[in-house]
């Protein structure tokens, strides 16, 4: 075989292994019960199926520029794969929703998050950094004057 068939090979597997976790991520998300299981389903097989799917495109790519920009996208969708993910779990956390894990007989149930870790029952009824707003009020000086909250 030459290195040509090989490569070729290699990035046929890596584009394949990548839609069929782009597939389980998909599947995952209409079959898991709760918000939290869903969200974990499809973060996990777009990242992976993501990162396999740039990978074969990189080895058909070569060591060229479009491969560099190829390694820039997967960066900036691994980082914000994962912040996305986490500010919609502490959202939703915050709203209220609670996930569904399996009771002592094997029973799916919904669980309050705060029962094995009470210090997120504080951290939870403050509200979210991004919700409050830190305004000077000027008054018609441009002097900073109190707010009324």
């Amino acid at each position: 075989m030459s290195t040509d068939m090989l490569l070729d090979l290699a990035s046929l597997v890596c584009l394949s292994l990548g839609g069929f976790f782009f597939l389980v991520g998909a599947i995952g998300l209409n079959r898991m019960p709760d918000m939290f299981t869903r969200m974990h389903a499809t973060s996990v097989g777009d990242t992976m199926g993501f990162g396999l799917i740039i990978l074969g495109m990189c080895l058909q790519a070569g060591m060229t520029l479009v491969t560099v920009k190829l390694i820039f996208i997967l960066l900036v969708v691994l980082f914000t794969g994962a912040v996305g993910s986490h500010a919609l779990a502490r959202a939703a956390l915050h709203d209220g929703e609670k996930p569904i894990l399996a009771n002592d007989k094997g029973v799916l149930a919904e669980t309050d998050p705060c029962e094995p870790c009470p210090e997120l029952r504080d951290r939870l009824a403050e509200p979210l950094t991004s919700e409050t707003l830190d305004v000077q009020v000027l008054d018609r000086k441009g002097e900073a004057r109190p707010s009324n909250s």
